[in-house]
């Protein structure tokens, strides 16, 4: 690339190469449908910008936060907050933070992103699998030799695999209303100089190339994933829970697809998990962005979700609100994906767990089907509602 001039219209080129991409018959041809893929490609450039050039400093990094109520990669789970920074296996780097009244997280170290066919998940750790000191703070050395304790017992360390090229943090945040939000540093601290050197127009031209081949490569992986994969076949059924190629081992997810008419709705029941964490949520296809979140019931965990008095949790997944507790409002889809998510120990769940049933009701027809399901009325519906714009104010608004 001889100028800066030169990578910023190579940059918007292939924004708009694959802006073409999206306009082909493979994807939605409907104005709404097109409308969407204009807003998820600008969304992934966020992402990728984030990544790619302001978070892309492996001797100097940071944690950057993705996947919120707004740009959405992957299948995000609502109920996270994503951190991720960008290190060099060879070096030795220090995260601290803050970690009082956090429900749940996982730190793992990753290869790269699933549509650059960069699978691998090296070292976890849960937040049980952590040290936590009396005042909720942690310290936690990634990389290098492991370090001789010297009588300390405060810190914890985790290796790096020479592919390694991310660090992540999940946080799990059930209630959104009132489950802590910590903060992370992350130091590199084998580094040779205390201060970053001036900003690199090379470094900046190959940012903007990466990041366009980020965005290019993830609009068809995802489609692709969600179409052409075995789960798009599972019509109005859910599959068993399971762990995914590039996800944690600690979770296990299952899936399958909504197809239903303005008057139909799938009614879902499964016992109440025995899991450290469990979700259910909606999303679009093919873009496999989570829906409206701030604004509509498209999710529930197990801090939200209504159990009725059997110890059964019912869902009801439709257009129109049936006035089941447990709503997940398809924004008027007639089809989408819908995914659930078990998190605890790679042995819980088990791998056989049975899968949530699902059945095709008749919205007018559900009463029956569940005369005893927890109702809602039209003030409790508003209030969930308020719930969760509270929830994502609090989460990404502040």
């Amino acid at each position: 690339m001889d100028t800066p001039v030169d990578a910023w219209r190579a940059f918007c080129e292939a924004l708009a190469t694959t802006g073409e991409r999206i306009l082909a018959d493979d994807f939605p041809t409907d104005a709404v449908g097109r409308a969407e893929g204009r807003r998820h490609l600008a969304r992934l450039t966020v992402m990728a910008l984030q990544s790619h050039l302001e978070y892309a400093d492996v001797d100097f990094p940071a944690f950057h936060r993705y996947d919120d109520d707004v740009v959405k990669w992957g299948g995000p789970n609502v109920d996270n907050q994503y951190l991720r920074a960008r290190i060099d296996p060879t070096g030795t780097y220090r995260i601290v933070g803050d970690v009082s009244g956090v429900r749940e997280l996982i730190v793992s170290t990753h290869e790269g992103d699933m549509q650059l066919e960069q699978y691998g998940v090296f070292a976890e750790r849960c937040l049980d699998e952590l040290t936590v000191r009396a005042d909720g703070t942690l310290d936690i050395v990634v990389g290098g030799t492991e370090p001789e304790p010297a009588g300390r017992t405060d810190f914890d360390w985790i290796p790096l695999d020479p592919a390694a090229r991310i660090v992540m943090i999940r946080v799990y945040v059930s209630d959104w209303e009132r489950d802590a939000l910590p903060w992370f540093d992350i130091e590199r601290i084998d580094r040779g100089t205390p201060l970053p050197p001036s900003l690199d127009p090379g470094g900046v031209a190959d940012g903007l190339g990466r990041a366009a081949e980020w965005v290019d490569r993830s609009v068809a992986y995802w489609r692709d994933y969600l179409e052409r994969g075995p789960v798009r076949r599972v019509v109005n059924s859910l599959t068993p829970p399971r762990s995914a190629a590039g996800g944690s081992s600690r979770i296990r997810y299952g899936a399958g697809w909504w197809e239903l008419g303005p008057d139909e709705v799938l009614a879902i029941e499964f016992a109440r998990p025995e899991c450290d964490y469990w979700s259910i949520q909606l999303y679009s296809t093919p873009w496999f962005e989570s829906l409206d979140v701030r604004n509509r019931l498209n999710s529930y965990n197990a801090a939200t979700a209504a159990v009725d008095d059997d110890g059964i949790v019912r869902l009801v997944v439709g257009e129109r609100d049936p006035g089941i507790a447990n709503w997940l409002d398809t924004e008027a889809r007639p089809t989408g994906m819908i995914s659930y998510r078990f998190v605890g120990a790679p042995d819980a769940p088990a791998p056989d767990a049975p899968a949530p049933v699902a059945t095709l009701v008749a919205h007018d027809a559900l009463q029956r089907h569940w005369p005893g399901s927890r109702a809602v009325d039209a003030a409790g519906r508003a209030e969930q509602i308020a719930a969760r714009r509270r929830g994502i104010a609090r989460r990404f608004h502040t």
